[in-house]
């Protein structure tokens, strides 16, 4: 039967302002000793799916340097320290990298995002009603545009160039709650 590795030391190896590591040694169940494992230590990321009452997503275009790619996906981010209201801090990510405000918001998912090395969640809300509200408040390193698509469109995700599995995950989420409340699937 599988179980929690016992951890017999551990310390940090990084940490800056966005993230950390820890090298940790365990010791699995059968005695076996993982002399080294690295954990990749980061505050809870949230993502949201916004519609309008028109029926449209509301979608940023930014380039993500990792991959060396411009992603047309969701809205979302990390959350500030101290922050632990999962739903305010999607509503503040969705104003911020998108102008854009929900009239209500709707917990659809969560997950870890890659719990093999990472040890944060992600929270996936709904958020309906969006209308442009304001400028967007993006971060010094942040350059996004902003656009609107068909939900049916967007949901032809495999047909992007590039895609992001998490958002992949949140058209998952999504779909499982339109099952479940049809009234509230986007007509376009």
């Amino acid at each position: 039967m599988t179980k929690p590795w016992k951890i017999l030391e551990s310390k940090q190896t990084f940490r800056d302002q966005y993230l950390g590591i820890r090298t940790d040694k365990c010791e699995r169940a059968d005695g076996h000793v993982v002399e080294t494992y690295h954990v990749i230590e980061q505050t809870p990321w949230v993502t949201i799916v916004p519609v309008t009452d028109a029926g449209n997503v509301v979608l940023v275009r930014e380039y993500r340097h990792a991959a060396q790619k411009i992603l047309t996906a969701f809205p979302g981010g990390v959350s500030d320290p101290g922050e632990t209201d999962w739903e305010l801090a999607g509503r503040r990510e969705l104003v911020e990298e998108t102008g854009y405000e929900a009239r209500e918001m709707r917990l659809i998912g969560q997950c870890y995002p890659n719990p093999a090395t990472q040890d944060n969640e992600l929270f996936y809300y709904l958020a309906l009603g969006c209308t442009p509200s304001s400028k967007q408040s993006l971060d010094p390193n942040e350059e996004i545009e902003v656009l609107e698509m068909p939900y049916s469109k967007f949901l032809a995700y495999e047909d992007f160039e590039v895609q992001h599995a998490l958002h992949s995950a949140a058209l998952f989420y999504a779909e499982r709650y339109f099952l479940k409340h049809p009234e509230l699937r986007p007509n376009a």
